[in-house]
């Protein structure tokens, strides 16, 4: 029995970079609506779920069909809101759960689809997939470092150092991430680590309790919305994003 494929999109209000971020329109659509409905366009997601302690998120979403499951407001992460929606919504280790930050308004389908199959494929229980990027100094972009397929570090500074004779690229942690129920579960039941609270990076807990985390190449470009700045970005490109003007523009706004 292969198992269903499902998308869990964590949201909070609280960010202190950006506060009320998944409820801040874009082109007339709060970002939560943009990254649902874009899951919801994958014939291959059996279900799109919203998972948050908010309220208000629960009810924008639910105005526009999306389903959401509520989860304890204490959760210090993403990880652990969408470790205890997996437990609410029953998912076992056949399911692979795709985490797609709600912060990505302009993910495509086919990139949760790429995780789904390479987690799918492999037998990690956790896949960050990494792009190339070459701007450097930008704290807010986590880097993978990683030996073919197997992540061996999360770094905010860019790494690895150019000492040696070869300048390796620098290769940027993207915000859609597979999991295995196993490691999900993992990752509750221990608590934070010491370097995952020097680098403020989540997945470092995994890597230094041993868990094997995979990577690959996934091909195309992303803006995750962290600061005002990149929100403004957001905005801007929206206008002209060609999924939204052929494809959510039509269906979801009135």
């Amino acid at each position: 029995m292969a198992g269903k494929t499902i998308a869990l999109i964590p949201a909070r209000l609280e960010s202190s970079r950006l506060p009320n971020k998944p409820l801040k329109k874009i082109c007339g659509l709060p970002m939560i609506v943009h990254v649902a409905a874009r899951a919801m366009l994958s014939s291959k997601v059996d279900q799109v779920v919203v998972c948050t302690d908010s309220i208000e998120i629960l009810m924008v979403c639910d105005s526009y069909g999306i389903d959401v499951c509520m989860t304890r407001s204490s959760h210090q992460n993403g990880t652990e809101r969408i470790a205890e929606a997996a437990e609410t919504l029953g998912l076992t280790d056949e399911d692979v759960i795709v985490d797609v930050q709600g912060d990505e308004p302009f993910v495509l389908p086919q990139y949760i689809e790429q995780v789904a199959a390479f987690t799918r494929a492999h037998s990690f229980g956790c896949v960050v997939p990494h792009q190339f990027m070459e701007q450097m100094g930008n704290l807010n972009r986590v880097k993978v470092v990683s030996y073919r397929d197997r992540i061996i570090y999360f770094s905010r500074a860019d790494v690895p150092c150019y000492f040696g004779q070869i300048q390796q690229p620098l290769k940027k942690h993207l915000s859609i991430i597979g999991f295995r129920l196993s490691a999900l579960r993992t990752f509750a039941a221990n608590a934070p680590t010491p370097l995952e609270e020097a680098e403020r990076i989540e997945l470092m807990r995994l890597i230094e309790l041993g868990e094997p985390v995979g990577t690959f190449l996934q091909e195309g470009t992303s803006l995750s919305v962290d600061t005002p700045e990149d929100y403004e970005l957001a905005c801007r490109i929206m206008e002209r994003d060609a999924l939204f003007k052929d494809t959510i523009e039509r269906k979801v706004l009135p």
